[in-house]
């Protein structure tokens, strides 16, 4: 992207936050609302608003490469993103559910629920460091062109072989033509009828080159106009007959002219109709363009990133050294300049204090930051001194007295600040029990909102006088260098001259008690503890002669660590629910349940935190559904949207260790805090916590890493790693109570619902036979096979559109009784939906496994106990 629009977009987006802040600041002083409705409309217009902020300071962050204003940028963002998972809880609390419905904030904004998918870009992506980046990149980050050549050229297949190939595929090519225009003789089916050959032939000007040359065309015919000859010359006595002639070739030439601008306006009119028509419902979403994707378009995406995560690293070893530098250079020239000027202010301080009280006011201990206290007046003036002298020296009973009478004010204090606080605390949930939300509280407590304000006055501050538009070579500004510079520099030298000049005060002071004839007493001098840090017997490393290369190829040989196809949020084919927000109850709860598409906001309210900046995310996710309803393509679009390293821990990879599982684990988390962001996948994760293992699947001991995934996996992840373990089951319900510890959450992909299955079939259709079917099949389709799974409905579509059928499309075509016979005929058993005995079940699971969900069945179970009794 250009200099000059991230400058450009920087600029609006600043008004935008100095917008967004006003508005916070006139919630912060409303009153609670007394309805429930209000509190959720202002918390839904400030999600939808800060969607927007994180999206465009995300994209700001990313392609902005001077340092400090980076810094400026990157705590925006992320506070700006803690805010926004700070209402999005607010937002689930209130709805008690794990979807939330924001249609009016959205209409408002003119959005739609896939804007609010916001992690999808390049810029969440966790930056792994560049050295190990190169080893999942195979070495081609740091290659020049030449050498990426060099490699490509060592993968290439021989030439030969590439013939073959080219030669067999052609050889099919030809025989499916053949089978697709032979027509059979149903009486006698041995004989064959072929379509005749047409051959075509081109014709041109003999004189004149062709535009578009043609290969393997007959070139015959010329229609160029044969020139006068003078034999009509002799003739010229017949006018009559010539001007009859005349007339009668005039005449035709003006009915062909007409005749072909007939037909010509005809098919321009039909060909813009039928454009006309495509566009309406492409509008309307009755058809779709087929998408022609980049091979290797999200790779190079990658590649890009860290490219420019490159230069940025450069940047920032410019900006360091520019800091030593010029460290360096004020050591040299300013600091003995300031250790005088410290001397003189300090000698000055004792001639001034000795002058007015004949005596020497106590030397700044260096737990008190030393003199610094003289900088910022906070010593004792003469006359406080004074009244300090003639006071007796405390006693020890009496100083004890003091310190204890000042703990209790301080615990006295403490206490009263905290009872303070639990009835604020108190009070709020008092009215949060009541369905009142203290917005102003929320908002002003928040932290997120604090650093931003503070962000944007500091940046206003500083950068007012700065043009980022010159700035074009992203140049650090080294005056603010040498201001921090100078203060670290002051603070350093101010140190050093307080342990010298506090010498020479004992010295003041010696002679002073020999001038009194008074005995001298050295003070002692109160220097800060330091913390001593407990050290922690660090576990031994099996692997610690071991580079992180040859652990991560050993997994990747061993099949733990898989490549994943690139997938993306487009490939989870559905629709979000657009009526439950219209359908709310008097709690103002919604009386619908989710669609299959708002899984895609609650996957990535659950993963925004495997991003750069630091998120609270679950250590641990499981997602539950019936068989081919898309759980493991949503793990793999997590894999491929993160950028993150594919680890399968299923049993069928992980049994092979069960002879040494303890050095198996330490592999596996070494290498996946190492290479983060990380996805520990566990398909089918019922198995690891069977209550009892079927004899067939004995031999793979699926229960080896159930006791180890909470003990040892989950247990040794930090909050800030990026690493998380996503499992898939079907049947939840077989397993043992460890599964609800060992996932700390669990989501259900909600069933396929008719705007799902008509999203499905038109854009499987339109990737397969786009103009094969007519409109109205598609709908037909999508309400009669709507109970049935995403990936039924694509496995029906791969199946019956085989390569064989597509080819005899325009001989035979297509009838939407075929994707029906699919299911009831050409399998054996046929295949039928998912009973809804078994979506109860999938149901009840959920129920008591995810806590919000819990929460509203409780509530449900005690509305309707409450009308019973009212009956």
């Amino acid at each position: 992207m250009s200099f000059d629009l991230n400058h450009k977009y920087w600029v609006s987006t600043r008004k935008e936050i100095a917008q967004l802040i006003k508005k916070q600041n006139r919630l912060k002083k409303i009153e609670p609302p007394q309805e429930k409705a209000i509190s959720f409309k202002i918390f839904a217009e400030l999600y939808v608003l800060y969607v927007e902020l994180v999206e465009k300071l995300g994209f700001i962050y990313h392609n902005t490469y001077q340092v400090q204003k980076r810094a400026v940028v990157r705590t925006l963002v992320e506070s700006a993103t803690q805010q926004l998972m700070r209402l999005k809880e607010e937002l689930k609390e209130l709805e008690i559910s794990e979807y939330i419905y924001l249609d009016k904030s959205l209409i408002a904004r003119r959005l739609n629920p896939n804007d609010m998918v916001i992690w999808r870009s390049p810029q969440f992506l966790y930056r792994r460091p560049l050295d190990i980046q190169n080893i999942i990149a195979d070495n081609r980050l740091f290659m020049e062109e030449a050498e990426k050549e060099e490699k490509a050229a060592a993968d290439w297949v021989p030439i030969s072989d590439a013939v073959k190939l080219i030669q067999a595929h052609e050889r099919a090519r030809q025989a499916r033509v053949y089978k697709s225009s032979i027509k059979y003789d149903k009486k006698k089916f041995l004989k064959v009828f072929q379509r005749k050959k047409i051959n075509y032939r081109f014709t041109f000007k003999p004189d004149q080159a062709m535009s578009i040359p043609v290969k393997r065309t007959l070139f015959s015919a010329d229609f160029i106009k044969a020139t006068e000859s003078c034999e009509n010359l002799r003739h010229l006595d017949e006018v009559d007959i010539a001007v009859a002639d005349v007339d009668n070739e005039n005449t035709k030439r003006n009915n062909a002219a007409t005749e072909i601008q007939r037909w010509w306006r005809g098919y321009r009119t039909r060909k813009i109709t039928r454009i006309k028509k495509r566009f309406k419902e492409e509008l309307y979403g009755m058809k779709k363009l087929r998408k022609l994707r980049r091979p290797n378009q999200r790779e190079n995406a990658v590649m890009d990133m860290y490219k420019n995560e490159m230069l940025k690293k450069k940047l920032d070893e410019d900006y360091i050294n520019l800091i030593n530098d010029e460290r360096t250079r004020l050591l040299q020239i300013r600091s003995p300049w300031m250790m005088e000027d410290i001397s003189d202010h300090i000698r000055g301080w004792f001639k001034d204090f000795y002058e007015k009280t004949e005596n020497f006011h106590p030397y700044p201990d260096p737990v008190k930051k030393g003199t610094v206290l003289l900088v910022i007046d906070e010593t004792m003036t003469p006359i406080e001194f004074q009244q300090t002298l003639n006071k007796k020296p405390m006693t020890k009973e009496e100083k004890k007295k003091l310190k204890d009478k000042a703990r209790k004010e301080k615990k006295k204090k403490k206490e009263k600040e905290k009872l303070l606080k639990m009835n604020e605390a108190k009070r709020r949930k008092k009215l949060r029990d009541n369905g009142i939300i203290d917005v102003g509280y929320e908002i002003a407590s928040s932290s997120a909102v604090q650093n931003i304000e503070e962000t944007m006055a500091k940046f206003a501050k500083d950068w007012r006088n700065v043009d980022e538009y010159l700035n074009k070579n992203h140049d650090p500004i080294k005056d603010w260098v040498t201001e921090e510079e100078l203060a670290k520099i002051h603070q350093e030298v101010r140190g050093l001259v307080d342990e010298y000049m506090r010498v020479e005060y004992e010295l003041l002071r010696e002679a002073l008690a020999k001038d009194n004839q008074q005995p001298y007493k050295a003070l002692k001098v109160k220097y800060p503890k330091k913390k001593k840090k407990k050290k922690k017997k660090a576990p031994k490393d099996p692997t610690g002669d071991r580079t992180l290369d040859s652990l991560y190829q050993e997994l990747k040989d061993g099949g733990i660590i898989e490549e994943v196809p690139h997938k993306d949020f487009d490939e989870f084919i559905a629709d979000f629910n657009f009526v439950a927000d219209d359908t709310r109850d008097e709690d103002d709860l919604t009386t619908l349940g989710p669609a299959k598409g708002d899984i895609k906001m609650v996957i990535q309210e659950s993963m925004l935190g495997m991003g750069e900046f630091d998120i609270p995310k679950p250590k641990s996710v499981l997602l539950i559904g019936p068989l081919n309803s898309g759980k493991k393509l949503l793990c793999n679009i997590i894999a491929s949207e993160l950028n993150a390293v594919f680890m399968n821990l299923s049993p069928e990879k992980t049994y092979k260790y069960a002879g040494d599982l303890k050095y198996f684990l330490t592999i596996v988390l070494k290498v996946a805090k190492a290479f983060q962001p990380t996805i520990l996948f566990v398909e089918e994760a019922h198995r690891l916590f069977w209550k009892k293992i079927p004899p067939e699947a004995a031999e793979l001991n699926p229960r080896l890493l159930g006791s180890s995934l909470a003990s040892k996996i989950l247990k040794a992840l930090k909050v800030t790693d990026k690493v998380v373990l996503v499992g898939t089951s079907n049947m939840p319900w077989s397993a043992k109570g460890g599964i609800k510890k060992a996932f700390q959450r669990v989501l259900l992909i909600p069933k396929c619902d008719y705007g799902t299955s008509f999203l499905l079939w038109l854009e499987l259709m339109t990737e397969n036979a786009p103009d094969d079917m007519p409109e109205y099949a598609y709908s037909a389709l999508a309400r009669v096979l709507q109970a049935y799974t995403s990936g039924e409905i694509t496995e029906n579509v791969r199946n019956t559109l085989s390569v064989d059928r597509r080819m005899r499309l325009k001989n035979e075509a297509l009838d939407p009784h075929e994707f029906l016979e699919y299911f009831l005929s050409k399998n054996d058993p046929s295949i039928f939906p998912p009973e809804i005995k078994l979506m109860e079940k999938f149901n009840k699971w959920f129920g008591a496994s995810n806590r919000l969900q819990k929460l509203r069945n409780t509530f449900i179970a005690k509305k309707l106990a409450k009308s019973k009794k009212k009956k």
